[in-house]
Parts: structure tokens; sequence; C-alpha cells
């Protein structure tokens, strides 16, 4: 076997005939497995890569409903308003029972409205006492007979006030036939002992004779029942307490 032997500065390199042929082979052998593992690299990074995320679903999946945002769609002040206004409250209130529009003095009409200051300086309406029976007493201060009536005022307010009953002292005229005030209203009250019943500071813009726009008044005292209904059931001129009380009770079912 030749032996070749080739000197070099560092190192000797011997190779034999056999070895150069053997390692020319090895060399190839080496290069195919290199290709084959670079193949193998190359088909492994080919393959689709892992995915990093979900993507939408990770969208639909995120808390976005946990967020200001929502919290202030869904429980905002606005919705709170809606909800919970003004015109919710009205809607819930009872309906008036003042149905009517037409009024009148006489007996089966719906009494004319009217609101005067009482005897403490308080406005006294007619309608808000709907559902009561009410005695309207037209007198006046100069009147004789309308103190004779003011003095048995209490004693029937002691005797029915407990069932929805009113009596009301409407003064037209003070003594001298002008309007009243307030201050003689007081006067009244303290003078006939009226401590539960409204005395009411009048003028005469209550009248009408023709007993279209309001109560046809024409003497002294007169004297109108209101049923609970507020429909002028009775009404007298002049004064007499048995003629009242009767009425009065059968308006109560007494």
């Amino acid at each position: 076997m030749k032996i070749l032997e080739i000197q070099t500065s560092n190192f000797t390199l011997i190779k034999t005939n056999r070895g150069i042929d053997g390692g020319i082979k090895m060399s190839t052998r080496k290069i195919i497995n290199l290709f084959l593992l670079l193949f193998v690299m190359v088909a492994c990074t080919c393959q689709a890569p892992e995915p990093v995320d979900d993507g939408p679903d990770d969208v639909v999946n995120d808390p976005v409903v946990d967020d200001d945002d929502s919290t202030v769609d869904f429980d905002d002040d606005d919705s709170t308003v809606d909800s919970d206004d003004d015109d919710s409250a009205v809607d819930s209130e009872d309906p008036s029972p003042i149905t009517w529009s037409d009024c009148g003095g006489m007996v089966g009409d719906h009494p004319c409205d009217f609101t005067f200051e009482d005897q403490h300086g308080n406005d006294w309406n007619l309608y808000d006492n709907y559902g009561k029976v009410i005695v309207l007493d037209f007198s006046t201060m100069w009147c004789h007979w309308c103190k004779v009536a003011a003095g048995t005022v209490q004693t029937h307010m002691d005797t029915y006030g407990s069932h929805d009953f009113v009596w009301v002292t409407v003064l037209v005229d003070d003594v001298t036939g002008g309007s009243v005030e307030v201050l003689e209203a007081e006067a009244w009250a303290d003078t006939y002992g009226i401590t539960s019943a409204p005395v009411l500071a009048a003028d005469r813009s209550i009248i009408d004779l023709t007993a279209e726009d309001g109560f046809p008044v024409s003497s002294w005292p007169t004297m109108v029942i209101v049923d609970r209904e507020m429909n002028i059931s009775q009404g007298i001129l002049g004064w007499s307490e048995e003629q009242m009380v009767e009425w009065i009770e059968d308006e109560l079912d007494l």
C-alpha cells in the first residue's frame, strides 16, 4: 500500500489511497446526511405556527360589559330618570273627582267653585271639600237672624263633624255693607264661639240672582246644603234650625 505523506508546518497528514477513497466516500455520506438534516429542518420550519392568541374568540370572551362605559349604558342617570321620572308619579295619582265644567246655584246643580280666606288667613276652596256634606251659610255681619244662626254653628259641628260634615259661614257684608276682611271674620268666629268651622271673609261677587254662575242669595241668611257628590241638594231663604237639622241628618243617613 502506497503511503502519501504530506508535511505541513504544524502537523503531518498521512493518508493511504484507501483512506482517501474512504474519506471521499465518508465526505459524500456526510453531505447527504447534512442535506437530509437541512431538509428536515426546512420542512419543520414550513409547518403552520402555533396560534399565539385566539383572535376573535378572545374578543368575544373579553369582559367588555364590565367596563365603565357599559356601566353607564345600563345604569346611568338617564335610564333611572326614564323609569322613575315625575310623569310616572303623576300617572299614579288618583284622577280628580271634579269632572264637570258647568255649574249653577239651583237644587240639582253643581255649585260654582269659589275660594276665600278664612278667619286664620288660609285659603278655603269649595271643591277641595268634595266628599263631605257641606252647609253654606251666606250671612252678613249686620243681619240679626244671621247672628242667631251663628250661635248654633259650633254645636252642629260638635254633633256632626265626625261624619265628614262641615258648616261654612260665608260672610258677604261687613257691618257697613262692604267686603269683609280677615280680621272681621276672626272677630265673628270669636264672638260666636266658632272653633272648628271656617268663617270666610267674602264679598258679593259670589251672588248671582239668575243662579247661572253663582248663588241666588236674596235674603239673609240663605242656607244651602251640598251633598258628598258636590250637588246642591237643599236650599232655604231665611233661618229654621229645625229644618236644617232634618236636612243635615238626612244627608248623613243618621
